[in-house]
């Protein structure tokens, strides 16, 4: 299993929508199973947007895994998004989500491991070093890094990217949006690939809930159509450093 961790530098939309978006297409676009884990020590939102029930969750998990994190176990205490996508949410209060995470996080790493047929979307809301979904986010296999282009959002921005380079965590952008700034420049000034540039907007979230197109020419909206390509920019980068770990 893969783990892709999506978060911000600082607080900004989009980085849940690309967490849903890149996990609902996942398998039709890279023909793997994906399941979708909201780490936000902030708390969650996605069983309100989607209006799922509050348990079962991550606190539920807690209690099945405490001696070892099983994809049964992992599957029973999932939600499914839109009907589409396995979803292991967090509680809605902050202090919950933390005071549970916090010791889950390692236990969610190692079985991660060991599950070889699907991979992780991992949602950690704002990054930062005293987070909960630490432990996830230093053995992600790929942080997406969500940011607006914007003038307030650089500072915060190179200082994070210099702070996971320092933590050796595979980081790469996506901008949300492509002004007042060019997200070629916001890149350049981080020192981090640009993976693509998302849009955030009502409908995109509205789009979103209501799952992936059954139809194929329903996909090719732009939407779905920049997810799949960001999702092969994203299994691109996975292949590569798989290949980079294997022995010669």
């Amino acid at each position: 299993m893969s783990i892709v961790a999506v978060g911000s530098a600082k607080a900004s939309p989009g980085a849940t929508c690309l967490s849903v978006g890149l996990g609902l297409s996942w398998e039709a676009t890279i023909g793997r199973r994906a399941v979708l884990v909201e780490a936000d020590g902030d708390g969650g939102v996605l069983a309100a947007r989607f209006g799922l029930t509050a348990t079962p969750s991550l606190v539920e998990l807690a209690g099945a895994a405490r001696h070892e994190l099983t994809i049964e176990k992992l599957q029973t205490n999932c939600q499914m998004l839109a009907g589409q996508l396995p979803a292991l949410l967090a509680p809605g209060c902050g202090e919950t989500t933390t005071a549970v995470l916090a010791p889950l996080a390692g236990q969610l790493v190692e079985g991660f491991g060991r599950f070889d047929d699907i991979d992780a979307v991992v949602d950690v809301g704002r990054v930062r070093t005293d987070s909960p979904a630490i432990e996830l986010i230093d053995h992600c296999d790929l942080l997406v890094l969500v940011v607006q282009p914007r003038f307030d959002q650089l500072v915060p921005l190179v200082h994070q990217a210099r702070t996971l380079t320092a933590r050796n965590v595979p980081t790469a952008l996506v901008c949300v949006g492509d002004q007042p700034y060019p997200p070629t420049e916001m890149a350049k000034a981080c020192q981090l690939d640009l993976l693509g540039v998302f849009a955030h907007e009502p409908r995109v979230a509205q789009a979103l809930q209501a799952g992936l197109p059954d139809h194929r020419r329903h996909r090719r909206f732009l939407l779905w159509r920049s997810l799949a390509e960001l999702g092969q920019r994203i299994h691109y980068r996975l292949q590569a450093r798989t290949e980079a770990a294997s022995p010669r």
